[in-house]
C-alpha cells in the first residue's frame, strides 16, 4: 500500500513540474531587408539577386524598383536599406562601387552608322545636328530616344557628352531601358542610349570615339562612356544585405 502511495505521490509531483517547465522560445524570424533598385538597372541587380540565391536561398532580401528621388527618400526614411544603381550619395552616406558599365548607343539595325564622337553625340542629343544625312548617307531625320528627368544614366550622359546643355524637346522619352529598346528598333532614323548591361538584340550598338563598348572596353576604360554602380544608404548596411554586397564584389572582381 505505501508503495502505492509512493507511485501516486511521484506522477503527481512529475505531472506538476512539467506543467511548470518553461516552454522553448522559438527563435525570432529575422526581419526581411529592402534593396532597391533604379530602373536603369533593375534587371542587372536581379540578375545579381538570383545568383545569389543559388548559394543563399534562404536570404531575407525584398528587391523593389524605385525612381532615384523616390529611392533617396526610402532610404531618409529608413523604409529601405540599400540603393544599388548609379547615383552619386549624398555627403556623409555609406557608398561601395560594385561594377563599372558603359553608358551605350544604340540604334535601329538598319541605320548605316558605325561610329560617332563626342562631339556629334552632343550635337545630336541637343538637336543641333536633326539630320542622317552627312554620317550615315540618308536623309532620315535624326530621332534621338533617351531616359526620363532624374534617371542616372540620363544624367551622367548630359554631363559627360553634353557638357550640362538641355536636350533637345524632339527627343522620345523611354522610362526603362527596354522602352528605349523598342522606341528605337521601331523608328529606322531613332538612336538613344543605355546600360550596356541592358542592351537587347533587336537594336545595334555602335562605335563611340573609335571604340565599340564591350565588356573588356569597359572595365580597362578604353571605352569613353563609363558609370560607377554603387551601393548607398545613410549609414553601412548590416545582416543579410552586407552578406549581398560582399557576394557581388567578389563575383565580379576581374580576373587578373
Amino acid at each position: 500500500m505505501r508503495l502505492r502511495v509512493n507511485f501516486i505521490l511521484l506522477t503527481i509531483a512529475t505531472s506538476y513540474l512539467g506543467a511548470c517547465a518553461p516552454e522553448a522560445t522559438p527563435a525570432p524570424t529575422p526581419m526581411v531587408q529592402q534593396v532597391i533598385n533604379t530602373p536603369a538597372y533593375a534587371s542587372l541587380v536581379k540578375t545579381w539577386f538570383d545568383g545569389y540565391l543559388q548559394v543563399n536561398p534562404d536570404s531575407f532580401i525584398s528587391l523593389v524598383t524605385q525612381p532615384p528621388e523616390a529611392a533617396l527618400a526610402s532610404l531618409e526614411d529608413g523604409s529601405g536599406d540599400v540603393l544599388i544603381g548609379g547615383l552619386t550619395p549624398p555627403t556623409g552616406w555609406f557608398a561601395t562601387p560594385l561594377s563599372e558599365d558603359g553608358i551605350v548607343l544604340v540604334v535601329h539595325p538598319d541605320l548605316r552608322v558605325r561610329d560617332l564622337s563626342i562631339d556629334e553625340l552632343a550635337a545630336i542629343f541637343t538637336g543641333r545636328m536633326s539630320s542622317w544625312e552627312s554620317l550615315a548617307d540618308t536623309a532620315l531625320q535624326i530621332q534621338p530616344v533617351i531616359p526620363l528627368p532624374g534617371d542616372e544614366v540620363r544624367a551622367a550622359f548630359q554631363s559627360t557628352v553634353m557638357s550640362g546643355q538641355r536636350f533637345t524637346n524632339n527627343a522620345l522619352l523611354g522610362p526603362t531601358p527596354d522602352a528605349v529598346l523598342q522606341l528605337v528598333g521601331e523608328n529606322e532614323g531613332a538612336v538613344g542610349f543605355l546600360p550596356y548591361s541592358a542592351v537587347g538584340e533587336k537594336v545595334r550598338p555602335i562605335r563611340v570615339e573609335g571604340t565599340l563598348p564591350g565588356t573588356a572596353t569597359i572595365h580597362d576604360g578604353r571605352y569613353p562612356l563609363r558609370i560607377t554602380i554603387l551601393a548607398i544608404a545613410p549609414q553601412e548596411p548590416s545582416g543579410d544585405v552586407r552578406t549581398w554586397l560582399a557576394w557581388i564584389q567578389s563575383e565580379l572582381q576581374p580576373a587578373p
